[in-house]
């Protein structure tokens, strides 16, 4: 086992991937086993056998270390958790020092604002506890024999037909979508199976210093929606609508614009439904994550981020006020309603089959958005924060940068190495670009400083971003080398084919989802020479399939109707149109 130790840490200081997934494989007959018991707050248990070689020398105690850490840190970060026991076999010292080593490493003990590296994962976790009047987490040890787990309830229901009811409910009532993202809302009206009214709002949260100037437009857009769905069709009412759906038209002027419908035409009938996608960890309709960039200006002014935090609570039923009596208001986070979307369009073509075991999706952009939708076409209410994920335990020269540097393979939030913020992101492509450029094109290495999407600047290689914003344009940029056969762009995107591949390797140990295909979205498919790079990267290490989220996902009347629009397109927004369905699916 120390020879497999050995090169493991060689392979590390070489600046090679040491894959989380092949470690577990490796340690899978080593002498230490750690029974890893996990209380779920929405209730249930799900338990890991954790297996670790037992070592002497530095090195290696802290790779080991480092191996365990990691393991539990992707757990939580994916389940969250009320407490989670580890069995240990009787004698067994060098677990039982390693886990009395718990507490302190994930500072459990500590202020959330205090919180770093393995620490951070538990600010969302002890927010969805409080969320439901239950304590902090804590980590329990014990070298007595864990109970036997209840076996799984049956599932009887079938999530092709959950999706198919949801298009029917939402093709009888009014409801309204609204898509949250880090730049803009999007949103959708529908009414009677026909969209009606569609919105788009430019917004930058992650500036805003106070929680009510968050709410407050999201507040606004479904107001504004719910006013130009109740119009009549005359050449009067379609200059307010104009009024209030333009794109760029200021809150006073839609303010007004609504009051005058209202003095004109009567209070609007009440929406039957408002589905929210939110940018956050969302358990039963709350949004409790509160550690995205998104709030990040919030979390930097509050003087009591968690009491100001939970003002966010109320958006349920805040929205609520725009719908009649029985109505529904039902939120859910962007990778979620991601794969919902998914798997509403697919459970009406021709491939409805492939969406009976649910549907397992990633977004491929800033950061890595994870949605899953099991085989009750349901969505699980756990955190599911897979961009947190510690995948990589090698690179140790790229973890000597600081995590604003291109080359580093540092997370921005919790300052944690091999996480896949940096691997499958746009990030992960910057770092490979110099990486892969500086080792085998030189002449493409000194292009990407010398048209401006790169700089050095106090010893580090970061991204420009003044006098503009360079993120996209040397994605695009890395992106169109590629799919003009660019040999050197190509291994770009086949490095991060493997990565997922590697993810796909985590998920299955952790989550093991019926569906074995993966659903991606974002700027990364939309080339369509990148995504067949990503599968055959992918392919060289499992058999995962991918699927493309791009424009082809549209099946229902509604989004077949936004493919045909001329101006407003199902990349822009589909996600809308789904989180309206995930309303109606309520009804």
């Amino acid at each position: 086992m120390n020879t497999i130790l050995q090169e493991f840490l060689e392979k590390a200081a070489r600046g090679e991937n040491v894959y989380i997934s092949d470690v577990r494989r490796a340690f899978s007959e080593a002498e230490c086993s750690i029974l890893c018991d996990l209380t779920l707050p929405v209730g249930g248990q799900k338990r890991w056998e954790i297996r670790i070689p037992s070592a002497t020398e530095q090195a290696e105690r802290e790779f080991v270390s480092e191996y365990f850490y990691a393991t539990l840190y992707n757990i939580l970060s994916t389940f969250g958790g009320s407490r989670m026991t580890l069995c240990l076999q009787p004698g067994d010292n060098f677990s039982k020092q390693l886990c009395e080593t718990l507490d302190d490493v994930f500072q459990v003990d500590i202020p959330k604002n205090k919180r770093r590296g393995y620490g951070k994962c538990l600010n969302v976790t002890d927010r969805i506890n409080a969320s439901m009047g239950m304590n902090p987490f804590s980590f329990e040890i014990t070298e007595e024999p864990l109970p036997e787990l209840s076996a799984e309830t049956e599932q009887h229901s079938n999530a092709v037909l959950a999706c198919r009811s949801a298009v029917e409910k939402a093709n009888a009532a009014c409801v309204c979508g609204i898509d949250i993202g880090g730049t803009d809302i999007k949103v959708v009206g529908i009414l009677g199976g026909k969209i009606v009214a569609v919105k788009e709002y430019d917004w930058f949260p992650a500036e805003m210093t106070r929680m009510e100037h968050l709410i407050e437009p999201i507040l606004l857009m479904a107001e504004v929606v719910r006013a130009a769905i109740s119009l009549p069709d005359t050449p009067e009412a379609a200059d307010l609508r104009e009024q209030m759906l333009a794109k760029g038209v200021s809150d006073e002027a839609m303010q007004s614009a609504v009051k005058t419908c209202r003095s004109l035409y009567g209070e609007a009938p009440l929406l039957d439904g408002i589905g929210v996608c939110f940018p956050d960890v969302v358990i039963d309709d709350q949004i409790v994550g509160g550690e995205t960039y998104k709030t990040r200006g919030i979390r930097n002014a509050s003087a009591d981020y968690d009491a100001e935090f939970g003002k966010l609570a109320q958006l349920k039923t805040l929205l609520l006020k725009q719908c009649n009596p029985h109505g529904k208001v039902h939120l859910s986070n962007d990778g979620s309603l991601a794969a919902y979307t998914a798997a509403v369009e697919m459970a009406h073509s021709a491939e409805a089959d492939s969406v009976q075991y649910g549907v397992f999706a990633h977004t491929l952009g800033t950061e890595l958005g994870t949605g899953w939708i099991d085989e009750t076409g349901e969505i699980p209410q756990i955190p599911l924060e897979v961009y947190n994920c510690i995948i990589d335990l090698g690179n140790h020269p790229a973890q000597r940068y600081h995590e604003l540097d291109a080359r580093s393979v540092n997370n921005f939030n919790t300052g944690l190495s091999g996480t896949l913020q940096k691997y499958c992101s746009q990030s992960g492509a910057y770092r490979l670009a110099l990486r892969i450029f500086e080792e085998k094109s030189p002449a493409r290495y000194a292009e990407l400083f010398e048209k401006g999407f790169l700089e050095h600047k106090d010893g580090s290689v970061l991204v420009r971003q003044t006098p503009s914003d360079m993120r996209k344009p040397l994605l695009e940029h890395l992106m169109r080398l590629a799919s003009e056969g660019d040999t050197t762009a190509e291994e770009i995107f086949r490095e991060i084919g493997e990565f997922l591949a590697v993810t796909f390797e985590e998920t299955e140990w952790m989550l093991a989802p019926r569906s074995r295909a993966r659903i991606l979205f974002g700027r990364f498919v939309k080339h369509k020479r990148c995504f067949e790079l990503m599968q055959q990267g992918a392919n060289t290490r499992n058999d995962v399939h991918f699927v493309a989220g791009d424009g082809t996902l549209a099946f229902t009347p509604v989004m077949l109707e936004l493919k045909s629009d001329p101006v407003h397109t199902v990349a822009q927004f589909g996600q809308a149109v789904g989180a309206a369905y995930f309303a109606a699916s309520q009804l």
